[in-house]
């Protein structure tokens, strides 16, 4: 799935020609002209990145930048004519993530955009044990037990595991595992199914029934504790809560 990309300006003529070339980048842009507005939509989506028009809202803009700051938990990409370096400075300490020159190509935007997205997604914090029922993981030695039986996993099989117990009962995005795997989305989903085969192949040759790994069709995957009553191989489709920064 595209990253969701909120474009906040009053000039509606740029705003819509952003709109329309970020998608090939894998950004979905939504647009809206105002902080408030911005608002509104941040308490309804998640959006992965927020864009600001910094002549597009005039005078308002670092007030917006700041009501951004403490609304949303999404890189702010600042567009902006100004070269004045204290101008950057100040606009920075209002709550941009980063600064970019207009004009400036989409291909260029959506990069920028991209890397914030993946750096946050990288340096959120993780635990380095896991316990997760009979699944016990150790992100400093690269272990995996089950009920003290070692659960031998290749390192990308080993990471994807641990990215998916590290948010148990939520599914995470294709594009979050291939940040986390450091590869193009295309190949780490085809790999990612494969890699989610063998993990379950592994749990069921050590008699795992507690754990159950979903693939989120077209989305991505996740791992639960099943119920009781759900540890069938007929167990009914979840409809599980996406995980989230």
């Amino acid at each position: 799935m595209p990253y969701l990309c909120l474009i906040v300006s009053r000039d509606r003529a740029f705003a819509a020609s952003l709109a329309q070339d970020l998608p090939p980048f894998g950004f979905k842009p939504f647009f809206v002209d105002g902080g408030e507005s911005a608002g509104a939509m941040l308490k309804q989506w998640r959006f992965e990145a927020i864009v600001v028009d910094a002549e597009g809202l005039g005078a308002a803009c670092r007030n917006v930048l700041r009501s951004l700051q403490g609304s949303a938990r999404a890189p702010l990409m600042l567009l902006s004519c100004a070269i004045d370096e204290q101008e950057q400075i100040e606009c920075l300490q209002c709550g941009a993530t980063e600064v970019v020159a207009k004009p400036a190509s989409a291909r260029l935007i959506a990069a920028k955009l991209r890397r914030l997205v993946e750096i946050g997604l990288m340096s959120a914090a993780e635990p380095t044990e896991l316990r997760v029922g009979p699944l016990v993981m150790d992100a400093r030695h690269g272990t995996a037990t089950i009920e003290g039986l070692p659960l031998e996993l290749t390192t990308h099989q080993f990471d994807l595991l641990f990215l998916l117990a590290a948010r148990v009962g939520q599914f995470v995005r294709r594009e979050t595992i291939a940040s986390a795997l450091r590869g193009p989305v295309k190949e780490i989903g085809r790999s990612a199914d494969a890699h989610v085969y063998r993990i379950r192949r592994k749990l069921r040759e050590l008699g795992v029934e507690s754990l159950r790994l979903d693939t989120v069709h077209g989305r991505g995957y996740c791992l639960s504790v099943k119920a009781d009553d759900a540890a069938g191989e007929d167990a009914p489709a979840v409809r599980y809560p996406e995980w989230s920064l």
